[in-house]
């Protein structure tokens, strides 16, 4: 039921742009380069309460009547006699009352003014889009603007210049592009937040669409608070016109979020139960007990993923560059570790996660893509992948090894650069993909082998495995714990069968410690509120051991750590201060991190006892290396005497050098699949490029 007539909405109206009316002023100054005046829902509702009330349910006649007060009453005559000018009215509010969920739009919602909020998941090119069409009228020979309010071009009926009539008079008019009015048009599509997304449940989306200065400023990845009308567009089948519509929002005004984690509030009594569990000594072991609880064992693992939750800082330079704060973890495991079921549950935990496989959950993979589709007519849209969705937040992802190709070198940028760049299809994009990423991946042979690197068993090429923080290799061994495993495992699916029968089991061992939902807000307070810095004492500690693991690499002349390393300390010492909301990163942090270091360097990357992060970094150690180098100076010598090096004669020289047949066999398909040298015939090798240039 209508509340108000035209006449006191003009009038209504008219007050509240009286008041914006130095505003108006200065946009019809500027014109074009500003060319929208924003008015807020609360300026309405101060106005008039039931006056805001019905505009929400009738925004297409409150705003036809808005622009017949502003044309006619505030806008220069001089300014209105150019009928190619105009200037857009938006409508935005800050009212949480008025948001909507995406998932919740329905058919009472359709053209109502709504707000939702939610993260870009494609975006179209920005195209021209007729708003005035220009038309040469056949009697009086002028050319006349004429609305196109549209998806159709719509030919006058009449020329409002002359008054002859098409019908009456027999007047043909001539379109002419070239004289016609052009906004710009972009179509965007939304979809929930993932930090709203609980277990498997599919993200709700809806498209957008944009028009003139609202285009071209939103890249995939992007979250954002849209207010406007919900449309409702026919669908076809066939040649058919059908009864089911398709939803759309028609954007009158987005605001990016700036904010982080803004969706999670946290109460003063969970503020007060957060800093009494920061201040506990048993703060860390609590929160490694909470995570996966029913997984047996893994300790360091779950700490150092209690300690991606929380994340170290990341850093920004008055020179533009910035230094990763998140941490990136990698779990390379026997099948039946458990491996998915930890990535799921620290998904579950984070405060902003998304769960992808290697093979990517979309056309756009784990990075981002351009692609053809019907959003934006058969044209290149692009669309963002799991890592862009993920900013902010934690990507967790599965069967890494299995990656596409194409995500495997985009992957090296957005790890260590944190951004995504794409150049296909005329796009030229740069999206942010500040995310921790929690990888799992199998071996390539099934099972992991004792005598073998990580890197020879896994698809993973070193560049991408350098940088990772941690990698964890997760092996199921026959031995002493198998006893202790199996009671572990009963007694979790006894406690479950009397779940699953409705029987209390409150006191049950494998009940977290800390809820889920009281970590999520934990870490969101921790990211908000603490900002550690390296204490003296700290600093020393980093330093000595750093210094030392470089002493030692020197004597052993194998490549012990790299810088790489020594900034994954920091990060990792930083994430544990935040833990306690402290201000000091103390020597405690800095023990935490250099054993979880460690643990790394001993599992993963070593060979006979010996630590060669070169195994990790390059896919060979220091050992192989020169392995490598005196085989090459072998076939070389040979193949300058006699033009090529017979097996024989290589492993006779090889053996001289302490270099095992065994050994020599594999360097020799190391060597080949690399392209520095190749077999000519049967046990003939000549050399496709020098040592130099390896």
């Amino acid at each position: 039921m209508r509340k108000f007539s035209d006449k006191s909405i003009k009038e209504l109206w008219s007050r509240l742009l009286t008041l914006k009316a130095s505003q108006i002023y200065s946009i019809v100054g500027n014109y074009p380069r500003e060319r929208s005046l924003v008015i807020n829902y609360e300026e309405m509702d101060s106005l008039n309460r039931d006056f805001a009330l019905d505009f929400l349910d009738r925004p297409d006649d409150f705003l036809k009547l808005l622009r017949e007060v502003f044309q006619k009453e505030f806008l220069p005559t001089e300014f209105k006699e150019n009928r190619a000018n105009r200037i857009n009215i938006r409508i935005t509010t800050k009212l949480q009352d008025l948001e909507k969920k995406i998932r919740d739009l329905r058919s009472e919602d359709l053209n109502k003014f709504i707000q939702v909020d939610g993260i870009v998941k494609r975006a179209t090119e920005v195209t021209p889009t007729i708003t005035m069409a220009a038309y040469e009228c056949s009697y009086c020979k002028r050319i006349g603007l004429y609305e196109q309010p549209g998806p159709k071009l719509i030919e006058p009926t009449e020329c409002y210049l002359c008054g002859k009539s098409k019908e009456l008079d027999k007047i043909k008019f001539k379109f002419v592009p070239e004289k016609s009015v052009f906004h710009d048009t972009q179509i965007i599509e939304i979809q929930e937040k993932p930090e709203l997304l609980r277990g498997a449940t599919q993200p709700a989306r809806v498209n957008v669409h944009l028009m003139d200065d609202l285009c071209g400023k939103l890249n995939p990845g992007d979250r954002v608070k849209i207010s406007g009308i919900l449309r409702g567009k026919q669908k076809n089948i066939g040649n058919t016109m059908s009864t089911q519509f398709e939803i759309f929002l028609e954007a009158s005004y987005f605001e990016k979020e700036s904010t982080e984690y803004e969706e999670i509030e946290i109460s003063d009594e969970e503020e007060e139960e957060i800093k009494k569990i920061a201040s506990d000594p048993d703060a860390y072991s609590k929160l490694i007990q909470s995570i996966a609880p029913t997984i047996y064992g893994m300790e360091h693992v779950k700490e150092a993923i209690t300690l991606q939750l929380f994340g170290a800082i990341r850093k920004r330079f008055q020179d533009g560059t910035t230094i990763r704060g998140e941490i990136h973890i990698l779990l390379l495991g026997d099948p039946g570790t458990a491996k998915s079921q930890l990535l799921k549950y620290a998904v579950n935990v984070a405060p902003k996660s998304i769960y992808s496989s290697g093979k990517g959950s979309s056309a756009a993979g784990l990075t981002a893509a351009a692609i053809k589709d019907d959003l934006s007519e058969g044209r290149w849209t692009l669309e963002a992948g799991t890592l862009v969705l993920a900013d902010g937040g934690l990507a967790a992802i599965d069967e890494l090894d299995k990656m596409e190709k194409e995500d495997r070198s985009a992957m090296h940028e957005a790890m260590e650069q944190q951004t995504v760049t794409i150049a296909k299809a005329g796009i030229n994009a740069t999206l942010m993909s500040r995310c921790a990423i929690l990888g799992a991946a199998n071996p390539k042979l099934g099972r992991l082998q004792e005598d073998m690197s990580i890197v020879e068993q896994t698809d993973l090429p070193p560049s991408l495995l350098s940088r990772f923080d941690l990698i964890f290799v997760v092996r199921d061994t026959p031995g002493k714990q198998d006893e202790n495993m199996t009671d572990y495992i009963l007694n979790v699916h006894t406690d479950g069968e009397k779940i699953a029968g409705g029987k209390d089991v409150d006191k049950s061992v494998y009940k977290p410690l800390l809820s889920p939902d009281f970590i999520r807000k934990y870490v969101v307070y921790a990211r908000k509120n603490s900002f550690p810095i390296l204490s003296p004492e700290a600093r020393q500690k980093i330093k000595e051991y750093y210094l030392e693991k470089r002493l030692q690499s020197k004597e052993t002349k194998t490549m012990i750590m790299t810088p790489r390393q020594l900034e994954a300390l920091i990060r990792l010492s930083e994430a544990s201060a935040r833990v306690r909301l402290s201000e000091r990163i103390n020597e405690e942090d800095v023990n935490r991190a250099i054993r979880l270091m460690e643990y790394f360097l001993r599992d993963s990357a070593s060979v006979n006892g010996k630590i060669d992060i070169d195994l990790v970094t390059t896919g060979h150690s220091s050992k192989e290396r020169t392995e490598i180098s005196i085989i090459l100076d072998i076939i070389e010598r040979y193949e300058s005497q006699f033009g090529f090096a017979k097996l024989s004669d290589i492993e006779s020289e090889a053996e001289r050098n302490n270099i095992s047949k065994e050994t020599l066999e594999r360097l020799l398909k190391v060597m080949k699949n690399n392209a520095m040298i190749y077999e000519y015939r049967n046990d003939i090798y000549k050399v496709l490029r020098s040592k130099q240039g390896a």
